[in-house]
C-alpha cells in the first residue's frame, strides 16, 4: 500500500514505511528479534553495502532519520532536502528488497541492543511497563520481552542469530504488510515513478498475516 502527498509549500522530502510486524511476532525462544532486525537492516544493503553509507547521506543533506519497533508494527522513516530525495529513497529501499543481513555485524548489534535494555533498567517508565508485562495474561503475546538482551539474542548449539534473522526477514517482511508514504514538493507523477521504481521488487508471498 502506497500513500504520495503532494505538499508544495515545503523544501524538504520524507518517506515513511510501516510493516504489521512488531514484538509480538517474535519467537518465544528468541525474544527481541524483531527489534534485533530493525537495527540490522541499517546496516549495509546489496546496493549499498557500507553499513554506514545510508546514515551518513541523510545527515550530510540536512535530514533526519529513525525508526521504532512496537507490539504489531514496525516503521522506518527520514526526511532530507528534496533535491536528494530521489538518491534517499534509493538507498532507504533497499532495506526491504536487498539487505544483507551480514554475520559481521551481529555481534555488534548483539551489544548495542543490550546496551540499550540496561540503558532502560532505571526509567520509571520502562519499569511500569515491564510491572504490566509481568501482571498479564503470561500466554498474551504482550507478555514478551521486546526489547532483547545479549541473552536472549545468544548463539548456541540449536540457534544461530543470523539464521533466525534472515528467516524473519523473509516471513515477515512481505508488501502485504507494509505501507509506505513518500511525501514532498515533487508531483504526484513523480512519487508515483519513485514509489513503483523502488519499492516494486519488495517480496510478496501473497499469504495473509497469521494471528499471533
Amino acid at each position: 500500500r502506497v500513500l504520495l502527498v503532494h505538499n508544495p509549500h515545503s523544501s524538504k522530502s520524507a518517506a515513511a514505511l510501516a510493516v504489521n510486524t512488531g514484538h509480538f511476532d517474535d519467537p518465544n525462544h528468541r525474544q527481541g528479534l524483531a527489534h534485533f532486525l530493525e537495527h540490522m537492516l541499517f546496516l549495509g544493503t546489496e546496493k549499498y553495502p557500507d553499513a554506514s553509507e545510508y546514515q551518513k547521506f541523510i545527515n550530510a543533506h540536512g535530514g533526519n532519520n529513525n525508526a521504532w519497533t512496537a507490539t504489531e508494527h514496525t516503521c522506518f522513516f527520514f526526511d532530507i532536502h528534496a533535491q536528494y530525495f530521489n538518491e534517499a529513497v534509493a538507498r532507504f529501499s533497499q532495506f526491504f528488497t536487498a539487505p544483507l543481513l551480514s554475520n559481521e555485524f551481529v555481534n555488534k548489534e548483539r551489544k548495542n541492543i543490550d546496551a540499550e535494555f540496561k540503558l532502560k533498567l532505571k526509567d520509571d517508565i520502562r519499569r511500569l511497563y515491564d510491572v504490566h508485562k509481568e501482571t498479564i495474561n503470561p500466554k498474551h503475546p504482550f507478555a514478551k520481552f521486546s526489547v532483547g538482551s545479549s541473552e536472549t539474542l545468544a548463539d548456541n548449539k540449536e540457534t544461530n542469530l543470523r539464521e533466525e534473522v534472515c528467516q524473519f526477514f523473509n516471513q515477515h517482511y512481505q508488501a502485504q504488510y507494509m505501507t509506505v508514504v513518500l511525501e514532498g514538493p515533487q508531483s504526484l507523477d513523480v512519487l508515483t515513478t519513485l514509489a513503483k521504481d523502488n519499492f516494486s521488487a519488495v517480496q510478496c508471498n501473497g499469504q495473509a498475516k497469521k494471528p499471533v
